[in-house]
């Protein structure tokens, strides 16, 4: 019993797809953890204070009084005016979220206040009295107003939620 060329040619080609089909998948599942790495890294960079540059910040100091000067700050902050970038609280953001009854809905909002708590932004829209309450977990997207740049809500709730920490604002 010989196994003949149209075999094994067959048997070559069928084992060619598989390596080739086995190497597509390992690179494709390498590349997510390596996503997923780079995700956690970031997530655990703004946990501990960092402040990337997606998230829109203003100019302040740490203590709203000014009165005392925390002593863990460097040497050369303290010398200095002690201000420096903070994260801003009250962006105006561009959102895009499902609501109640599943539909989509873009607005404009200027955030008044974002409770960490209960997972909501309050804000309002160009409207007078378009009061918006929007439960962080509807939001599909969203982007600063101004400059149209995408805006990571997740993110942007972990920095204030580290910024109020910061403030002794739990």
């Amino acid at each position: 019993m010989s196994i003949g060329l149209m075999q094994w040619q067959f048997f070559v080609a069928l084992l060619t797809g598989v390596l080739l089909l086995w190497g597509v998948t390992w690179a494709w599942r390498r590349a997510a953890m390596r996503r997923e790495a780079e995700r956690r890294i970031e997530a655990a960079r703004v946990r501990s204070g960092h402040v990337p540059l997606e998230i829109p910040t203003v100019r302040g100091g740490i203590n709203p009084s000014g009165d005392s000067v925390p002593d863990t700050l460097p040497e050369w902050f303290i010398q200095g005016k002690g201000e420096h970038a903070v994260v801003d609280e009250t962006p105006r953001i561009r959102v895009r979220y499902l609501d109640a009854h599943d539909r989509k809905v873009e607005c404009t909002l200027q955030v008044d206040h974002l409770d960490v708590q209960k997972k909501t932004i309050t804000g309002h829209g160009e409207l007078p009295g378009d009061i918006r309450r929007v439960p962080l977990h509807r939001i599909t997207s969203a982007r600063i107003a101004d400059s149209g740049q995408r805006f990571n809500v997740d993110t942007w709730v972990d920095a204030v939620r580290v910024a109020r920490r910061r403030r002794g604002q739990v």
